[in-house]
């Protein structure tokens, strides 16, 4: 098993990962490719989760405002409303693009599971190479590589 650091050129400039316990840089990119896009995935939640909380408020802002502000209530839920609408359409296109890269993450997790399972290491013998770099993935990512839903 050969262990090191991994170069890729991007746009004229090299990025360095950190070692990885894996067979091949071919692994390790696919394992890269993943994380890149999970992180992007993760992100892209976030942002989801802060988009709705923005909605809540601002609807809970044009139901109450008239009730506050009996005199200029109405105006300024007006301007609520616009404020809602355009939080609503950003709601959604982040919640589309989530979506989109969830099918891009699961796909890509899916694929490198598979060469946990069959492809992993050129070993004849029993070893615990997957295994290892299942730990390793999970103390140094957080990400556990099994069978199921990522989270």
């Amino acid at each position: 098993m050969s262990v090191g650091i991994l170069c890729q050129h991007v746009l004229n400039k090299t990025v360095r990962h950190a070692e990885l316990p894996v067979p091949s840089v071919r692994m390790a990119l696919l394992f890269y490719e993943f994380f890149d896009r999970y992180k992007e995935w993760k992100i892209a939640k976030r942002q989801e989760s802060i988009g709705k909380l923005i909605v809540s408020c601002l609807g809970l802002c044009i139901l109450f405002i008239p009730w506050f502000l009996p005199d200029i209530g109405l105006k300024i839920s007006f301007v609520v409303l616009i404020l809602f609408c355009f939080a609503t359409w950003y709601y959604f296109e982040v919640h589309e693009r989530v979506s989109h890269l969830y099918v891009n993450v699961h796909i890509l997790h899916h694929h490198l599971i598979g060469k946990l399972e069959v492809g992993f290491c050129d070993h004849e013998e029993p070893c615990h190479c997957a295994e290892n770099f299942r730990c390793y993935v999970l103390e140094n990512y957080n990400i556990i590589l099994d069978k199921g839903s990522l989270r």
